[in-house]
């Protein structure tokens, strides 16, 4: 008995290169989001592109992370790394605070390109508390019309 709870202590320890695996993953995983709020900062759109694309490695993000995505998402200068961040945001959209961060964002976007692309996640996500963030882009006389009208047929799936 004595030697078969030892045989089952052994079998059932994990053996230490799992563990070593396991905090080697976590170090590259803490080292990609650093780089990434890092590359954040810089004046080069496609540094900025490739700071978002790092996330898409990440199977899960800190805070800090999907903070840094939100903030990019609301005030990058170039549409495209906006765009890029709201893709990238898509994959936490499981977490209340981002969703609702993504529902504050409809109102602080001036690109059309970005306007849709907002709605249509909302689609995506059946949010519904997005209809009247969307409803607000509808009465705005700078939304252009064609941006209207892909934001009507998305409220209209949402309703």
């Amino acid at each position: 008995l004595i030697v078969a709870g030892f045989a089952g202590g052994y079998w059932l320890q994990q053996p230490p290169e799992k563990t070593e695996v396991a905090a080697l993953t976590r170090q590259v995983t803490e080292l990609k989001e650093m780089m990434m709020l890092t590359l954040l900062e810089k004046e080069s759109a496609t540094d900025r592109l490739r700071a978002v694309n790092l996330t898409s490695d990440m199977n899960q993000a800190s805070q800090k992370v999907t903070r840094a995505l939100i903030h990019t998402l609301n005030n990058d200068e170039n549409v495209n790394v906006r765009l890029a961040a709201l893709d990238a945001l898509k994959a936490y959209a499981q977490d209340n605070k981002v969703r609702e961060e993504l529902v504050r964002a409809i109102a602080k976007q001036q690109s059309p390109l970005v306007q849709v692309a907002l709605a249509e996640v909302m689609v995506a996500l059946q949010e519904k508390k997005s209809v009247t963030e969307l409803k607000k882009l509808l009465e705005d006389d700078r939304t252009p019309d064609e941006v209207k009208n892909r934001i009507k047929e998305s409220i209209e799936v949402l309703i």
